[in-house]
């Protein structure tokens, strides 16, 4: 009985464990855009996420949708 309950307890702590995600990673999505002029500044407002489009011309801040 003592095996069965130390079994049970072992597993449920190792199960608690996680998994780390560099904080890079973000950094790495966005370094992939490759765009000739600048990438959009738009940012959503509900997640707070950066506009994945690139700008058309240089000087521009903001793609064709956030004009």
């Amino acid at each position: 009985m003592k095996k069965i309950l130390l079994l049970a307890i072992a597993t449920g702590l190792l199960s608690f464990t996680t998994v780390k995600v560099p904080a890079d990673q973000n950094v790495k999505e966005k370094s992939e855009l490759d765009c000739n002029y600048g990438q959009c500044r738009a940012t959503a407002k509900s997640t707070g996420n950066q506009c994945m489009h690139c700008v058309s011309n240089s000087g521009d801040f903001y793609c064709y949708q956030h004009k």
